[in-house]
C-alpha cells in the first residue's frame, strides 16, 4: 500500500496516540506516573517519521540528530524515574521507542503498512495483557519454570537435530543375515516404516505443546472460572479425562445437564485438537476429512447447547480438570506416546499386509480404546501413501465412533445413571453425525 508523505505522518501519529492511550489507562489503574500519554506519544512516533524521511531522502545528519536526540531524552528519563521511585521496569520506554520506531518505518518504506499496523497491534496486545500475565506470574512454582523449560529443550533443541528420514525393518543392523540364517526372507515386510525420528518428534512436541497452551489459558482465566469452560479447556487437553472427571461428579452433583454441556465442550475441543494435528501431518488428507470434522464438531456444540440452555440448581464443581495443575509437562509421557505410536504404526502396518485393509481397519479400532491421538496420527502418516485418502476417513470415523463409545462405557461404571445414558446417546448422535460426513464424501 503506497500513500502519500502527509497520509504517513498523519498515520504515524495515531499509532502513536493509541500506544499512548494505552499507557495513559494503564497509569489511571496503577495510580504511577509514566512518560506521557496520548500527545506525547503521538510527537515521538511523528519525530520517528521525521527521521525515516529524512534518512530515505540521505538526510543522515538530521535522521542521526532526531533518533540520538529522542533516544537521549528517553535514557534520561528513564534514570531520573527509576532514581525517583526506585523501580526499574522498562515496558513505558520501550513502548516510546517503539512509537519512534513504527513512524520510522512508515515514512522510510523500510516495513509495508500492513506489516506495522500488524506491530501495532502485537504491542497493544502485549500491553493491555499485564493483568492477565500477572496471574499467570503468581504463584507459579519452580516446578513449572521446570517444565517450561523441559518443553523448549523437546521442542526448539531436540527436534532440529533429529534425522529426517524414515528407518524400516531393513535398517535394523544385521537383521536381514540373522533371518537369512533360518531361511526367513523379509520381502515386503522389509518395506514397514519403525519411525522417522523428526516426524515422530514433532507430533510429541505439537501435543505437549497443545497441553502447554491448555494450561496457560486456564491459568489466564482462573481455575475458579466456571465448570463449562474449564471443562472446554480440559478437553482441548483431554477429552477422555474430562469426561471421566465429569462423570465422577454426577454422583455428588444434580446438576446432570450442565456436566453434561461440559462433556460436550470437552469432546468439541478435541476435535478441534485433531484438527491441527492432521494440519501440521497431512493437509491433503486434513481437505477429505474437514466435512466429518465440521459435522462432529457442530453436533457436539450444538449438544452442548441444548444441556446448557436449562439452568439446574445451583451446586459445587470442585474437582473439573485439575489434572494439570501440579504437573504441567513431564519426558515420560511424550516417550510414552512416541512408543504408543511406534507400537500402533507397525501393528496396523502388519495387519494391513496380512489382512488387508478389514486388519488395518480393525486394529485402529482396537487401539482407539486406549486414545485417539496416536491413531490419528498414523492415519494422518498413511493416507494417500498406504491406504486411500476415503480409507483412511472410515477407519477415522470407526475410531472416533469407538472412542466416544468407549468414554460412555467408563462413564457407565463411573458415573450417575442419569448421567450416562444421556451421555451415551449424545456420543451415538456425534458417531453418526462423523457416518454422515463420510457418506457425503
Amino acid at each position: 500500500m503506497i500513500l502519500a508523505l502527509p497520509l504517513k505522518f498523519l498515520l504515524s501519529a495515531i499509532f502513536g496516540a493509541l500506544i499512548g492511550l494505552e499507557r495513559e489507562s494503564s497509569r489511571n489503574s496503577d495510580h504511577k506516573g509514566t512518560l506521557g500519554g496520548i500527545r506525547t506519544f503521538a510527537l515521538i512516533a511523528i519525530m520517528g517519521a521525521f527521521a525515516g524521511f529524512a534518512n530515505a531522502e540521505g538526510m543522515t545528519g538530521i535522521f542521526l540528530i532526531i533518533a540520538v536526540g529522542i533516544f537521549t531524552l528517553i535514557a534520561i528519563y528513564y534514570i531520573l524515574s527509576s532514581l525517583s521511585t526506585g523501580g526499574l521496569g522498562l515496558t513505558t520506554e520501550i513502548s516510546a521507542l517503539y512509537a519512534f520506531l513504527l513512524g520510522f518505518f512508515i515514512t522510510a518504506e523500510a516495513l509495508s503498512v500492513q506489516m506495522s499496523v500488524a506491530l501495532l497491534v502485537v504491542l497493544l496486545l502485549i500491553l493491555s495483557a499485564k493483568s492477565q500475565t500477572k496471574k499467570i506470574i503468581l504463584g507459579i512454582s519452580h516446578q513449572e519454570v521446570q517444565s517450561f523449560i523441559s518443553y523448549l529443550i523437546i521442542a526448539l533443541v531436540v527436534l532440529p537435530f533429529l534425522p529426517n528420514k524414515a528407518y524400516y525393518l531393513t535398517d535394523i543392523p544385521n537383521i536381514s543375515a540373522l533371518l537369512d540364517a533360518y531361511s526367513i526372507h523379509l520381502g515386503s515386510w522389509g518395506d514397514i516404516e519403525i519411525f522417522n525420528p523428526h516426524r515422530l518428534w514433532l507430533i510429541v512436541a505439537l501435543i505437549t505443546g497443545i497441553d502447554i497452551f491448555g494450561y496457560i489459558t486456564s491459568r489466564l482465566i482462573g481455575k475458579n472460572s466456571g465448570v463449562v469452560l474449564t471443562s472446554a479447556i480440559a478437553g482441548f487437553i483431554s477429552s477422555t479425562a474430562t469426561t471421566q472427571s465429569l462423570a465422577m461428579q454426577s454422583n455428588k452433583n444434580k446438576s446432570y445437564r450442565r456436566l453434561l454441556g461440559s462433556a460436550m465442550l470437552a469432546n468439541a475441543a478435541s476435535f478441534i485438537q485433531i484438527f491441527i494435528i492432521v494440519l501440521a501431518i497431512n493437509s491433503q488428507w486434513l481437505v477429505a476429512i474437514t466435512p466429518t470434522l465440521v459435522l462432529i464438531t457442530i453436533s457436539a456444540l450444538a449438544l452442548a447447547l441444548f444441556f446448557l440452555a436449562y439452568r439446574d440448581k445451583k451446586s459445587r464443581f470442585d474437582q473439573i480438570a485439575n489434572r494439570h495443575d501440579k504437573k504441567l509437562f513431564s519426558l515420560l509421557p511424550a516417550i510414552k506416546f512416541a512408543c504408543i505410536l511406534i507400537a500402533v504404526r507397525i501393528i496396523t502396518k502388519t495387519s494391513l499386509l496380512l489382512f488387508g485393509q478389514k486388519g488395518f481397519l480393525l486394529t485402529s479400532v482396537i487401539a482407539s480404546f486406549s486414545g485417539i491421538d496416536a491413531v490419528t496420527v498414523n492415519l494422518a502418516e498413511t493416507a494417500g501413501s498406504v491406504i486411500t485418502f476415503k480409507s483412511a476417513l472410515l477407519v477415522f470415523v470407526a475410531i472416533n465412533a469407538t472412542n466416544l463409545i468407549s468414554k460412555s462405557i467408563y462413564a457407565t461404571i463411573q458415573g450417575h445413571r442419569q448421567f450416562s445414558w444421556r451421555l451415551g446417546a449424545s456420543m451415538i448422535i456425534i458417531s453418526l453425525a462423523g457416518f454422515l460426513g463420510y457418506l457425503v464424501i
